[in-house]
């Protein structure tokens, strides 16, 4: 059964934005589309394991264990600290539900033990509900979760801890086998536990009239509106056009897309004109490989007293292989983050860019049930400011059982 609704649990358990496909495959497919990146590292641990990865009914659980070195734990620009990190983590899921409705939970419990920086330990967890309905005229997935993070964030420049909570609904309403009615909304509140770190949220609503131009494909005009709350409450508003589109062949290409025009408005800037998108493709050409490309731009509130708003920019382009029973995986992603606040010049760390390059092997060790992943993660960030900029190795090996 393909699942209504799929999410990936990041380590902040922050779900975006959700667009329904292609009627004409039978059933709408409701995904995940790109978010914006939260500071924290994701670990190059265990991804895309061989051992699955989608819900298969019922409850579903997964033991890892990570084994990570990293050549700046620290993210300094001088004096960098390596450090060794071991990660056992235990990830659940349940999933019931018929040809008309969905109902799931996913749920993440890891513990972050570094060998001389213990006080950068931490216990992070996530629990994200999900359901979703599916009838000839309607197709909605609604979700909800909360998640507790701490570790070194890039955005702070220091070890930042946050609990999280969000929600969001989609409905889409067909007229006809030609136009629908899309509607969104989405909501996210980010609550400091760091001493001199505020408070931030994020709410959007969209609604999008879509037409289905070819059986394979879809596109309409739109209108969101959205505000963003920064730590010393003030506000930034954006609103404007959008425009969706979503394509899909089969399981060998699927594309989701959203692009925007915002005339926005905030305390520190006069009112300006931003330009957003959200864009996911994915390409199987074969069983033997593949690629995923997510890029998505948006503004969000500075983590940093002081407060202030940045754009943000993210590319992530990952490409797979199957060698044998083993798959080998390559990755690139840049981001770019700029301050919108025309009126201050105390922007810091916030203009920023930051690159990695990853590469990684997962391989079968028992069975279909138990995967052993090696893995290497460059990363590196340049700033405006030369003290905020730094580089670093990180080097892991992970193992994972699923039953």
């Amino acid at each position: 059964m393909i699942p209504l609704f799929s999410s990936f649990a990041q380590r902040t358990g922050i779900v975006l934005f959700f667009l329904a496909a292609p009627p004409s495959l039978g059933r709408d497919i409701v995904a995940a589309m790109p978010s914006l990146p939260t500071g924290f590292s994701t670990a190059p641990a265990i991804a895309r394991a061989l051992s699955g990865g989608e819900d298969l009914g019922g409850l579903d659980l997964t033991l890892r264990l990570l084994t990570l070195h990293d050549s700046n734990v620290t993210q300094q620009s001088e004096e960098a600290q390596s450090d060794w990190l071991i990660t056992p983590s235990l990830h659940a899921s349940y999933l019931l539900g018929n040809s008309l409705w969905e109902l799931g939970s996913r749920a993440t419990l890891e513990r972050d033990t570094y060998l001389d920086r213990s006080d950068f330990n931490a216990t992070n967890y996530s629990l994200n509900l999900f359901g979703g309905y599916h009838s000839d005229k309607v197709v909605a997935s609604v979700t909800s979760g909360i998640a507790s993070t701490a570790g070194v964030n890039r955005f702070t420049n220091g070890f930042t801890e946050q609990f999280s909570y969000k929600s969001g609904l989609i409905a889409r309403y067909h007229f006809s086998g030609k136009t629908s009615l899309l509607a969104s909304w989405d909501q996210r509140t980010t609550e400091s536990q760091t001493t001199g770190l505020g408070d931030t949220s994020s709410k959007t609503a969209g609604l999008s009239a879509l037409w289905q131009a070819t059986p394979l494909l879809s596109l309409g005009p739109g209108f969101r509106h959205g505000t963003r709350t920064g730590v010393d409450d003030e506000e930034f508003t954006l609103m404007g056009p959008t425009l969706h589109l979503a394509y899909q062949l089969s399981t060998k290409v699927k594309l989701r897309s959203s692009f925007g025009l915002d005339e926005s408005d905030s305390p520190f800037s006069k009112s300006d004109t931003l330009l957003n998108w959200s864009f996911a493709l994915s390409y199987q050409a074969s069983i033997f490989w593949g690629f995923d490309l997510e890029t998505i731009r948006d503004t969000q509130a500075s983590l940093t007293q002081g407060g202030g708003f940045d754009e943000i920019t993210s590319y992530k382009l990952n490409y797979w292989r199957k060698i044998r029973r083993a798959r080998a995986a390559l990755g690139i992603s840049y981001e770019d983050r700029t301050p919108t606040d025309s009126l201050r010049t105390d922007v810091g760390i916030r203009d920023s860019s930051y690159l990695t390059l990853s590469a990684a092997l997962t391989f079968p060790i028992y069975k279909d049930e138990a995967d052993l992943t090696l893995n290497v993660l460059w990363r590196d960030q340049s700033a405006l400011d030369s003290r905020f900029s730094w580089e670093g190795l990180q080097t892991g090996i992970g193992v994972q059982w699923r039953f």
